[in-house]
């Protein structure tokens, strides 16, 4: 029998088989906002499949406290070929680069142990190409939003007692929720 090349560990693949009706409602619940928000525009299916991944890997990061490879990954090439459809050659080459620096400053930070860690930087680079697609500003507002989120959300775990100095936060959910929160302000 052959080995599929997207290998879901058994935890990965028991939160999604768990989890599944949340991620399907969170995916339904963005995709309808974006299909009434974009419309029948070339660029729909990948910030369609964009939504989905980026609802199962918040999912996962919140249940295991990390984003898989076999989700991420995979994201890179498809993601890619999608955002070719609209055929916008300015979009594209700006979407490619800000997949790079998203991702490189957020290996730069996880390699620093501030926080960040390599799965995060690897959804940093497809919240890059997806989000950088539409525009620097829309970008940088989501990886504001994202950081400021974060912190605050830090913030009340501290003052609540719920959450000390060693304790971990998962920055997933805050990056890939700031990006489609941003996508669906923005549309394409």
């Amino acid at each position: 029998m052959r080995k599929s090349p997207i290998h879901l560990d058994p935890d990965t693949a028991g939160v999604l088989r768990r989890d599944r009706v949340a991620i399907a409602a969170g995916f339904f619940g963005y995709a309808a906002v974006l299909v009434w928000r974009v419309g029948a525009q070339a660029v729909l299916p990948a910030l369609l499949v964009f939504g989905l991944l980026a609802t199962a890997l918040v999912v996962c990061d919140i249940r295991l406290l990390r984003l898989p490879d076999a989700l991420t990954l995979p994201g890179y090439p498809l993601l890619a070929a999608l955002l070719l459809i609209p055929f916008d050659g300015d979009a594209y080459g700006r979407a490619l680069i800000a997949m790079a620096a998203c991702y490189l400053v957020h290996l730069a930070l996880a390699l620093a142990g501030v926080g960040v860690g390599l799965g995060d930087a690897k959804a940093a680079g497809l919240v890059g190409l997806v989000v950088g697609w539409s525009s620097w500003a829309a970008l940088i507002q989501a990886m504001v939003l994202a950081y400021v989120a974060v912190g605050l959300f830090a913030v009340v775990l501290a003052v609540t007692r719920r959450a000390g100095r060693g304790s971990s936060v998962p920055f997933g959910p805050f990056l890939l929720g700031a990006a489609l929160a941003v996508v669906l302000v923005h549309g394409a």
